[in-house]
């Protein structure tokens, strides 16, 4: 009784609450981490998760059950479904480090890697039929890989070890214990996708402006002070759309809003296109905006510049249209500095609004370069 109800029950249900705390992790807590902690954290989570799945499988009932389990729901069930490939492909590694560790096997069994080909197969297939983490693809899925997954192992002599070559016995726990734990994880996820979209749709507020869509100044800080720390220079580049105030004056502020968006869908295209792989803009406030540059080498500094020169020249050629139809020609002015490395945020920021006061006093559309000191007499013109 104790081996039916380990398989149709109590695995099952670990397995369950396994998965409900790797949503959370995985969709909420690690999801702002850099990729090489992500996957260190997965890695460390599963081989705990997984080491328990093959434990009590293998103490109470004899045979190793439900291991690829965990990976099936990762794939299906998380944004990511490389979360969910990377278990699997960690699954027979693990096996046969625990019963290599268990003294149950002295050389590495080859015929567990049949499982990982179960899995592709299975959840490349059933991704194409339906969408991932469906009502008919998840459950079809799962009872497969659990079911005929010890099948394919106990077709080779040498590791009944570590399944059974007789499954039919268990045929039916499995089933059931299959169903039970989508069952029973259905049931808490509802609440626990609903807790968490929440969390997303309140950090995306909180992160991006609802007018543009680019990264609002709570990110542009974050996002400066991030890549400040990683290899290379950083630019600052702060830009201003000329005259502004007198599209809002003459064409109201709805059009003055559609005007908004036109530039910044243009900075955000343009970033693709800065010959730079690493620049990413931001609404800053009103009708200034923000292009952060890192990674650079200080060679590549004249280069940005040029950059920002041709995008400008780019964007005075192409007139914005108002509703009523009539063509407005738009500037903008720019301010850029280096942020040097030690150096306080405030200022370097400080630098770059010096730098786009000099070009908004001295004719708008234009760019000018804090290029360090003290003083007005260290920004200069671009030509």
């Amino acid at each position: 009784m104790s081996e039916e109800l380990t398989i149709a029950v109590i695995i099952p249900l670990v397995i369950t609450t396994f998965i409900i705390g790797n949503y959370t992790l995985y969709e909420r807590t690690i999801a702002q981490a850099d990729i090489i902690m992500r996957y260190l954290i997965v890695t460390s989570v599963f081989i705990v998760q997984e080491y328990v799945i093959i434990f009590l499988s293998n103490q109470i009932v004899g045979y190793i059950f439900y291991q690829y389990a965990i990976a099936v729901l990762m794939f299906n069930l998380l944004n990511n479904k490389y979360y969910g490939v990377y278990v699997a492909c960690l699954t027979p590694i693990l096996v046969n480090a625990y019963l290599l560790i268990a003294g149950q096997t002295t050389t590495i069994q080859w015929s567990l890697f049949s499982g990982l080909v179960l899995f592709i197969a299975v959840t490349g297939i059933g991704s194409q039929m339906a969408p991932r983490g469906s009502y008919v693809s998840l459950p079809v899925q799962m009872v497969i890989i659990n079911i005929i997954g010890p099948c394919t192992i106990a077709a080779n002599p040498t590791t009944k070890i570590l399944t059974i070559s007789q499954y039919g016995h268990y045929l039916a726990e499995l089933t059931f214990g299959s169903i039970l734990l989508l069952v029973v994880y259905q049931f808490f996820l509802n609440g626990e996708v609903n807790g968490i979209d929440q969390f997303k749709e309140a950090y995306h507020d909180s992160m991006f402006d609802a007018l543009t869509g680019l990264g609002n100044y709570r990110a542009l800080l974050e996002y400066a002070e991030k890549v400040a720390k990683g290899a290379g220079e950083t630019v600052i580049c702060i830009i201003d759309v000329d005259h502004f105030k007198g599209v809002n004056d003459k064409y109201g502020h709805k059009a003055g809003n559609v005007a908004l968006q036109y530039f910044a869908n243009y900075l955000a295209t343009s970033t693709g296109v800065w010959e730079h792989r690493t620049s990413r803009a931001f609404r800053y406030g009103g009708e200034e905006f923000c292009i952060v540059f890192s990674g650079l080498s200080m060679d590549e500094f004249p280069e940005i510049i040029d950059c920002i020169k041709t995008r400008q020249r780019l964007f005075m050629s192409q007139p914005f249209s108002t509703k009523q139809g009539e063509q407005l020609p738009l500037s903008f002015s720019a301010g850029v500095t280096l942020w040097r490395k030690g150096e306080a945020m405030p200022l370097a920021f400080e630098r770059a609004d010096t730098a786009l006061y000099e070009a908004k006093r001295n004719g708008r559309s234009q760019v000018r370069i804090f290029n360090g000191g003290a003083g007005l007499a260290s920004v200069t013109k671009v030509k």
